[in-house]
């Protein structure tokens, strides 16, 4: 029997990328302050990410969200993908990869890196 639309896409939903972000800060045990501070972005933008779950930040501070928590590189594209982005095989997202593969997860670190190789920052 065929599944109608609507129950095929209420067992296919996958959670928002606010949901996801705010259960890895929690897995991390972090409070908000020091993620948004190790970020580098305003307490209003990390509100408004906290409170507004339809709002999609840029993809430059999403991925500082992925350093800041250390995640994974399988959760870093769960929550890149979340929000409807993805890296590609450009040199900004190359060396994106290889700090990931590499387990550098410093800001600083990874700009130096994106400045040197792609001339670029996040």
């Amino acid at each position: 029997m065929k599944e109608s639309c609507k129950d095929y896409l209420s067992h296919s939903e996958s959670k928002t990328f606010n949901e996801i972000l705010f259960s890895f800060i929690d897995e991390k045990c972090v409070k908000d302050s020091e993620i948004y501070k190790k970020v580098d972005i305003d307490r209003k933008l990390f509100s408004k990410i906290r409170c507004n779950s339809n709002y999609i930040p840029r993809r430059n501070v999403i991925i500082k969200l992925c350093f800041a928590l250390g995640l994974s590189k399988d959760n870093f594209n769960k929550l890149l993908n979340s929000a409807g982005y993805s890296l590609s095989n450009s040199k900004f997202d190359l060396v994106i990869t290889y700090c990931l593969d590499n387990g550098i997860y410093d800001i600083n670190i990874v700009n130096d890196y994106l400045y040197t190789y792609a001339n670029a920052v996040l």
